[in-house]
């Protein structure tokens, strides 16, 4: 059932992702030395990238003192530039759902009041709050004490055709957004990259604006959140479609978005003797011990070690389908009854498990209401 885990946690697909997680510290540490501090990211097949290239900070610093002040160096806002809608009934494209999403990055960042700003926050304190979402890293904060606005930050994303980050890029710009820097890890080595798409991140690599970082399989995109860091990403059809009637700006520009990150959807796992929450364990250990070999090369037998535990993974995973996404589903009604949560909102899926989510009618008047006030 689990077999392909075999393949894709492979001698060198671990050791291209633990590469890509050691280059991603450098650059980083490149960018805070170049006085950027707010850290954005988008995906959540892009999550274990940053949480790996921590570990990577901290071994490759001189000492802990110093390791603690590049990790503390970055704010980090974890905003879903999700496109999915779901079965929501609208005329939109993911050009116009990403455009909403940057928009919501603009008037954040810049600590403007707008109906974006505020719908996302709606979004964060209302549904977060229903599902017991940690929102600790949901909302975005000034760096430091300046009093002046800051609009420089980083966007780490990954790519397979291009298409997201391109989308993406040109949203960025029809906002005036200019400051920032993409570091793009982009899947089987970018040869699934459309021309098309390959121009716009060309332009934007020329304007010293973007570094490509390839990786050989990107295993945590689009996939269980066993196998990105314990994330799920929930996105609420029903809330797009009321919401792109009912708010006049959302109307008018024809662009709409409602999605959250749940960063600990797996975390009742740790409270039981589960083996499924060894399986996320493993994933994560056998990157760290990449970029430990990497830097180190301490491990003669690390090919033996790989092979060993992804058939652990296998084994763990018993007849839990990683790769259906009505495990995803599992996993998230498991992750709330733990908690004592009772949902009553019809619950579905989509083929890159994203949690869709139709909310109640009166959740759904709260969020808009409180919106329509800005």
């Amino acid at each position: 059932m689990n077999n392909q885990l075999k393949s894709l946690f492979s001698l060198d697909n671990v050791m291209s992702y633990s590469l890509a997680c050691i280059t991603l510290s450098e650059v980083l540490v490149e960018l805070k030395n170049d006085n950027y501090k707010r850290l954005i990211i988008p995906s959540r097949g892009a999550y274990p990238f940053w949480s790996a290239a921590q570990n990577a900070l901290f071994w490759g610093a001189k000492s802990r003192k110093e390791a603690v002040k590049l990790y503390q160096e970055f704010n980090l806002w974890l905003l879903p530039f999700t496109s999915d809608w779901g079965d929501a009934d609208i005329s939109i494209t993911s050009t116009q759902i990403r455009k909403f999403w940057a928009k919501v990055l603009a008037d954040s960042i810049r600590f403007e009041k707008s109906p974006y700003k505020r719908f996302y926050e709606n979004i964060v304190n209302a549904a977060g709050n229903k599902f017991t979402v940690n929102t600790s890293e949901l909302f975005v904060h000034k760096s430091g004490r300046e009093t002046i606005v800051d609009e420089k930050f980083v966007f780490i994303d990954t790519a397979i055709s291009g298409r997201a980050i391109s989308e993406i890029i040109e949203a960025f710009h029809e906002f005036n957004l200019k400051d920032f820097f993409i570091i793009l890890i982009v899947d089987e080595n970018g040869s699934k990259l459309k021309r098309e798409y390959v121009d716009i991140i060309e332009r934007e690599k020329a304007q010293g604006r973007l570094k490509q970082i390839n990786v050989t399989k990107i295993f945590s995109e689009d996939a269980s959140p066993l196998l990105n860091h314990g994330i799920s990403s929930l996105v609420f059809p029903s809330l797009i479609e009321t919401s792109i009637t009912e708010i006049p700006e959302f109307k008018n520009n024809n662009f709409v978005g409602a999605g959250l990150w749940f960063i600990d959807s797996i975390s009742h796992l740790r409270d039981t003797a589960r083996p499924l929450n060894g399986v996320r364990g493993i994933a994560m250990n056998l990157i760290n011990s990449g970029i430990s070999q990497y830097l180190y090369e301490e491990r003669k037998w690390f090919g033996d070690e790989v092979k060993h535990h992804a058939e652990m993974m296998i084994e763990w995973a018993g007849e839990f389908d990683l790769f259906n996404p009505s495990s995803t589903k599992e996993l998230f009604d498991s992750r709330l009854s733990a908690r004592n949560i009772t949902v009553t909102e019809n619950i579905d899926m989509s083929s890159s498990h994203v949690v869709r989510i139709d909310l109640h009618a009166d959740l759904i008047a709260h969020i808009v209401r409180e919106t329509k006030k800005i």
